[in-house]
């Protein structure tokens, strides 16, 4: 795959949970799970049954199996495709607005694994 942000990008299926509800709304949202094709510290390539418009904000929860860890971080939509067999592939592109979120990325996909599952989430 074309490196379209710089960055290396990893083959792995990890759980996403898309939250389409705004952060911090006091109503509940809409959640959708997806699972990642790869993944990269700037973005990740996401396999989903929905289709979201491009350039529009996701709320999302990466579970990151090889690391036990768990990332929420908003991404853009920046490309969408849909599949033969009817699903769609989402190319989003992470928000670095969050140094925290970016180094547990960075540890998950070039790092040893870590023993104590880690949690990061935005504004925290």
């Amino acid at each position: 795959m074309t490196e379209r942000w710089g960055d290396k990008r990893v083959k792995e299926e990890n759980r996403v949970v898309i939250d389409v509800s705004p952060w911090g709304g006091k109503d509940e949202g809409l959640e959708i799970n997806a699972f990642t094709k790869d993944i990269s510290p700037s973005g990740a390539r996401i396999l989903t049954d929905r289709v979201f418009p491009l350039d529009s904000t996701l709320n999302l929860t990466f579970y990151l199996s090889r690391s036990r860890q768990v990332v929420r971080t908003p991404g853009t939509v920046k490309w969408a495709k849909q599949r033969d067999d009817g699903l769609h592939e989402i190319g989003v592109q992470f928000h670095h607005g969050i140094p925290g979120v970016l180094i547990v990325l960075i540890s998950h996909l070039y790092g040893k694994e870590e023993a104590i599952p880690t949690e990061i989430m935005k504004g925290q």
